[in-house]
């Protein structure tokens, strides 16, 4: 049956609080500026209106939320503080005398609510975000990073440590141990058996990683993240753009005017989906490269004619459709020369090093919008935008690794991990609004902080 606790004290209990609470401290801004009743009405359909009282639901989000708060590193560390901090207990509002829950009781906490629920509570706070005016929507900047998974990764071994693994690894083939295709399909790599959604990726610098990515949204007005998704480390910023924009739509009808992020979310599919939402773009254009060496003929230097579908190549040549590619959801047309073309072209030696003697070129299905990008990222909002997310959102993981441990996995599990971020990022929302408003109103920040209910 659901319970609310009743914060009382005695005159006694009152004047020992008065004199142990710290003055200035950020949870009392929190304690007065936050409202935390939007918990209990989130959960309450999981409770029965008979039987033994409850842990009082808003109490246990309220260490949950100490806990990520404060990188506490597990439920048994924060059951240990919060026994004999004055300060946690009037925040999680726990009588002096009042026992504690304990640690297991957050477990079955998290996963009676799941990552649904969790998403939920975090709109619950960005909704009064929006109250106290820190969201305005116009531009909304994302980034992603990745999160290494709670899982042991495999370790260097030598030639003889492998041959005697050997039967071990015959063993694991034949009982169908799942594996991950590497991008290119040429290899597969183990996956791990004690978090199974944790999924390979590769970042510059840093080698292979085992993880999860967290994908963010940043509002430019005061730097509250709308919104939160955390997929396998493989998943790409671009599959979820969008998904993330009509959510926090739908929630809390904002009127997005623009977007910002790095080449990460660059995707043809992307640009066009948000010109039909009328919201302009300022992702940079994937940089193309050229597989045939220096020296050689690059993209630009070939000419699209759309009505005849062909290439035309600086020596005036034509390259002709062959057929449709798609990767990593995106798709383009590939076009190829004829090699009597260019067996007799002087420009061959600058045009290719194929040893098949042609040049072969992709041109995007979204041409058009692609088209468009390049002259929107020529002009001056372009750069304006571009150090909107760098100051933005770039600095909010820094910031949830840094004090909010979200550099490892806490959990195992794509769910579990989705609600460690989700928590992560309800910290730093609640954190930043107690900062902003308390600066706003200049509200002193002792006065009052014993007015007790």
């Amino acid at each position: 049956m659901l319970k609310r606790n009743q914060y009382n004290c005695d005159l006694f209990s009152k004047r020992y609080i008065d004199c142990m609470l710290p003055k200035g401290h950020i949870l009392l801004d929190i304690k007065k500026l936050i409202s935390f009743s939007f918990v209990t009405e989130e959960v309450k359909d999981l409770y029965s209106d008979t039987g033994r009282g409850s842990i009082d639901p808003e109490c246990m989000f309220k260490m949950l939320f100490l806990m990520f708060f404060n990188n506490i590193p597990s439920e048994r560390e924060l059951v240990e503080q919060v026994q004999v901090n004055v300060l946690y207990r009037y925040f999680c509002d726990i009588n002096l005398d009042e026992a504690i829950p304990d640690h297991s009781t957050f477990t079955v906490f998290r996963q009676r609510l799941g990552k649904e629920r969790f998403k939920r509570l975090f709109n619950g706070v960005l909704t009064q975000c929006i109250e106290y005016n820190l969201i305005d929507g116009s531009h909304i900047s994302f980034d992603t990073t990745i999160v290494r998974a709670n899982a042991a990764m495999p370790n260097k071994r030598t030639k003889n440590e492998l041959l005697a693994e050997a039967d071990k690894i015959i063993e694991k083939t034949f009982n169908n141990t799942p594996t991950q295709k590497t991008t290119r399909g040429h290899r597969e790599l183990p996956l791990s058996s004690s978090d199974p959604d944790a999924r390979w990726t590769k970042r510059p610098g840093k080698g292979a990683i085992l993880g999860y990515s967290a994908h963010i949204s940043t509002d430019s007005k005061e730097k509250i993240i709308t919104n939160v998704e955390v997929a396998p480390a493989d998943v790409r910023g671009h599959e979820k753009m969008i998904a993330l924009i009509d959510e926090q739509v739908d929630n809390h009808n904002l009127k997005i005017d623009e977007v910002s992020a790095d080449s990460e979310y660059s995707a043809g599919r992307v640009r066009e989906e948000l010109e039909k939402r009328s919201i302009d773009a300022y992702i940079p254009l994937r940089d193309r490269g050229n597989k045939h060496g220096a020296g050689t003929f690059e993209y630009k230097d070939f000419k699209y004619d759309k009505e005849r579908d062909l290439v035309v190549c600086p020596a005036g040549k034509a390259l002709h459709f062959m057929r449709q590619r798609i990767s990593q959801g995106r798709a383009a047309k590939v076009y190829r020369s004829y090699k009597k073309d260019c067996k007799k072209c002087s420009f061959i030696s600058k045009c290719t090093t194929s040893k098949h003697g042609y040049r072969t070129l992709e041109i995007s299905n979204y041409y058009d919008v692609i088209k468009r990008a390049e002259f929107r990222n020529k002009t001056q909002r372009y750069k304006e935008a571009a150090k909107i997310r760098i100051l933005n959102t770039e600095p909010k993981f820094a910031e949830a690794k840094r004090y909010h441990g979200l550099h490892r996995c806490r959990y195992r599990g794509l769910e579990q991990i989705s609600i460690q971020t989700i928590l992560t990022a309800i910290c730093i929302n609640i954190k930043r609004l107690a900062k902003v408003v308390t600066a706003r109103l200049k509200i002193p920040v002792f006065e009052e902080a014993l007015a007790y209910r």
